[in-house]
């Protein structure tokens, strides 16, 4: 018996500009079992693919700094969408910059989780599986868990 979750089932979206960044994340989720990865080079492109595939995405992991349409945007979108599926669906930030206006802006949009690069095995993992098993990221609570109460 093992605790290692069973992601054979999950389809992930990555998002990125770099085509490095793209096949490392990729790799990762490969090596920690994820049963099938799709990539685009924006967010535009990543929006598409998510249209196209009708709802077969279990979670996308975007980059926040992208040309034609950034990772703000795609959530943005993301979130307005009324094609089934889309509005709620799991999605996890990727960002060089970990700067906490960065990081509140995004979480106020509707992310389920963020990640800081480089990226560890073990950190995507687990951020996987909280994005698949939670709801977003609430930006009252990482506000208050980081003392600061102004809006960002």
């Amino acid at each position: 018996m093992s605790d290692k979750p069973d992601f054979s089932q999950v389809r992930v979206l990555v998002i990125d500009d770099e085509s490095f960044m793209r096949a490392l994340i990729v790799r990762i989720l490969s090596e920690i079992g994820v049963g099938d990865t799709v990539t685009a080079k924006n967010g535009e492109e990543g929006l598409e693919l998510l249209i196209n595939m009708d709802g077969a995405v279990s979670v996308v992991i975007c980059d926040l700094e992208m040309p034609q349409m950034d990772g703000f945007e795609f959530v943005r979108r993301l979130r307005r969408s009324d094609q089934r599926g889309l509005s709620d669906l799991p999605v996890l930030i990727v960002t060089g910059h970990a700067e906490p206006k960065n990081i509140y802006n995004a979480v106020d949009i509707g992310i389920h989780g963020y990640l800081v690069k480089p990226i560890s095995r073990q950190t995507l993992e687990s951020r996987i599986v909280n994005a698949l098993t939670s709801t977003a990221i609430d930006p009252a609570q990482i506000r208050r868990s980081n003392g600061d109460t102004k809006p960002a």
